[in-house]
């Protein structure tokens, strides 16, 4: 894991000396780089929020499982990239909401890059009664919005064309928008275009699209973002 966090640390560094990062040192690996407690109470009344992070090439992409059996709720949502560009390298960020919990469950984070995974598993334990008419007041409960997944990094070849996840969570449904590097809204760009799931997704990547991409995410309760840093890489 510290050889490729280093990794990461010589690219900001050859960043900032003005010369374009190459990917011939990657190779593929993925790794966690946070994880849950190994054991959580969810108190009653309030959604419970699990995080775990990773860092990965190719960029990975990350599923939860309750009790051995993936969420297809949070896989139907998620703005994750499936099939990343084998070229890519990226750190990524990922957080499962969970409404209630009736007795105790175990929720595993899986990331995965390529034909890598890497794992982390918590037992949340109820601090409620976890019925069924818990559950419904949760669903209908305001929330402000949550970004739960999205890169801190990400590195492709310049002239690839990548995608920038975003996977929100609010009640109501947060609306979603982009910022380039340059801090404008991102409309009306022949090469950028954000999808109704939230991504981003920028085409022929340019050594000038290098820096910040910011996901905002706002409803009636109010708003967050989260940053992306993209770094144009030259092939070698």
């Amino acid at each position: 894991v510290d050889r490729h966090v280093k990794l990461l640390s010589e690219l900001d560094n050859t960043i900032e000396n003005n010369a374009l990062p190459t990917t011939k040192q990657y190779r593929k690996f993925v790794a966690l780089t946070s994880r849950p407690a190994g054991a959580v109470e969810h108190p009653a009344g309030a959604p419970l929020e699990l995080t775990c992070a990773g860092v990965g090439a190719p960029a990975p992409s990350v599923r939860w499982f309750k009790n051995d059996a993936p969420i297809y709720e949070h896989d139907l949502e998620s703005n994750e990239i499936i099939d990343a560009n084998p070229t890519s390298l990226a750190r990524v960020t990922s957080s499962l909401l969970i409404p209630t919990t009736q007795d105790q469950d175990t929720y595993t984070c899986v990331i995965s890059a390529g034909l890598k995974t890497a794992r982390a598993s918590t037992i949340v334990y109820s601090d409620g009664d976890g019925s069924t008419d818990e559950q419904e007041r949760a669903k209908l409960t305001p929330l402000t919005p949550r970004i739960l997944v999205s890169y801190k990094v990400f590195i492709d070849l310049i002239g690839n064309s990548i995608v920038l996840p975003c996977k929100v969570r609010g009640h109501p449904r947060p609306h979603v928008t982009w910022k380039d590097n340059k801090g404008n809204f991102v409309k009306n760009n022949p090469r950028m275009k954000v999808l109704r799931s939230g991504e981003l997704v920028i085409s022929s990547l340019r050594w000038t699209d290098m820096g910040e991409f910011t996901c905002h995410a706002e409803n009636a309760f109010g708003s967050k973002h989260a940053t992306t840093f993209v770094y144009p890489a030259k092939a070698g």
